[in-house]
């Protein structure tokens, strides 16, 4: 029974020099190539960078790191685990939000695409939602969700996707096509949302037994 106490009382000392070691070593990586550095060396698939958006990301977590600021630490602990969540970047650009058919111009030809053009701008304007024509024309795999994008930064989609979503010309629910020469794709898009500054986080997930 003493053998016993004394192996767990060791036990529990190395764990307490163990996480206190690696607090020292976190509080050492203050940018993302230095969490990218330690990810290398610690080689565990249970550290990982994860990326916390305000929009996507609801949990009390998620909500709790991103309004704190780059360096601050999360720690959670549970029976058998304590893990360390470590802001370090933070960011506020612009997204935009849009939902879109997308046509294939090397799968169809450019008279079936404006035949379909044709035909979802007049249903639209008869009241169809576009959820549901999204659903019957779109190509893209969004479009079991109603052709919806989501909130996305610059850089997400085509350039020429982009310049649309970000005119302000571009009135809300109102449709537009784009052409994307490079890939021959086709698309018609319907603003759904405003410009918007959304908070993004990038966090270093450390889990320590």
């Amino acid at each position: 029974m003493k053998t016993f106490i004394r192996l767990t009382i060791c036990l529990l000392t190395l764990s307490v020099y163990a996480q206190k070691d690696l607090e020292k070593e976190l509080d050492t990586i203050v940018t993302v190539e230095q969490a990218e550095k330690f990810l290398v060396n610690k080689k565990s698939r249970k550290n990982k960078i994860l990326i916390f958006n305000e929009e996507k990301h609801k949990t009390k977590l998620a909500t709790k790191l991103l309004s704190t600021s780059v360096g601050s630490t999360e720690v959670v602990k549970s029976e058998f685990t304590t893990t360390h969540y470590k802001v370090i970047d933070k960011t506020d650009e612009r997204h935009y939000r849009i939902s879109y058919i997308f046509f294939d111009g090397n799968a169809l030809d450019a008279t079936q695409i404006v035949e379909y053009k044709n035909e979802i701008f007049k249903s639209y304007e008869e009241g169809i939602s576009f959820d549901d024509l999204a659903k019957r024309y779109s190509m893209d795999k969004n479009a079991k969700r109603g052709g919806d994008s989501g909130w996305l930064k610059e850089g997400s989609m085509p350039v020429e996707v982009e310049e649309q979503a970000f005119n302000l010309d571009n009135k809300l629910d109102t449709l537009y096509t784009i052409r994307v020469p490079e890939s021959n794709g086709f698309y018609i898009v319907l603003k759904t949302e405003r410009i918007k500054k959304i908070k993004e986080i990038k966090v270093l997930k450390v889990i320590a037994k």
